[in-house]
């Protein structure tokens, strides 16, 4: 469940990317109420990962706190949606370097466990990481290239989730174990 839960986040991030690049007329509370809901979900799909029986223990170790956190700061968004408007892309540049920078831990922890594709994982989650820093800084002032950037930096960390699930999680399936008398 965790796994599709993950695919389904990064599908999510790869059509809000490609929306958020093409649709310049988004209204503002439609944005925000789309971005709450978005985080509460992922929120959600981190602590079902974090509850999952993920063999190799890497890919959602993280993912209590994280899932936690984009919970509630889903709810204030939804609470406070045009209120906070103006600082919503900047949070979410800190959202994705946040993110990435957990991955980054966890490709090197995936480096040592031996998985061949920690290097693209730290690949992937230096360059969430650079759009993230992009979008948080808001270093460039033409609403376009800030547009593009932001869709740039969804697409990168749906990219990254999707990167992480596929290569890092192995779930076993739970089996009843045997009692006194070998019995299940």
């Amino acid at each position: 469940m965790a796994r599709n839960g993950y695919i389904l986040i990064s599908v999510v991030f790869y059509i809000a990317g490609l929306l958020h690049m093409v649709w310049h007329g988004a209204p503002p509370l439609m944005c925000c109420i789309a971005g709450g809901v978005i985080l509460i979900i992922y929120g959600m799909i981190k602590i079902t990962g974090y509850l999952s029986d993920d063999l190799y223990c890497l890919a959602f170790q993280y993912d209590l706190g994280c899932g936690l956190f984009l919970i509630v700061t889903g709810i204030l968004v939804l609470a406070c949606n045009l209120r906070i408007w103006q600082y919503f892309s900047r949070g979410l540049g800190f959202l994705i370097l946040l993110d990435s920078l957990m991955k980054m831990q966890m490709s090197r922890e995936a480096r040592e466990f031996g998985l061949k594709s920690w290097n693209l994982i730290l690949a992937f989650a230096v360059a969430a990481g650079s759009f993230g820093v992009l979008i948080a800084a808001e270093l460039f002032q033409a609403e376009t290239v800030l547009r593009v950037i932001t869709g740039c930096g969804l697409l990168a960390e749906g990219a990254l989730n999707h990167l992480v699930v596929k290569d890092a999680v192995y779930v076993t399936k739970r089996h009843a174990l045997p009692d006194k008398d070998g019995e299940e």
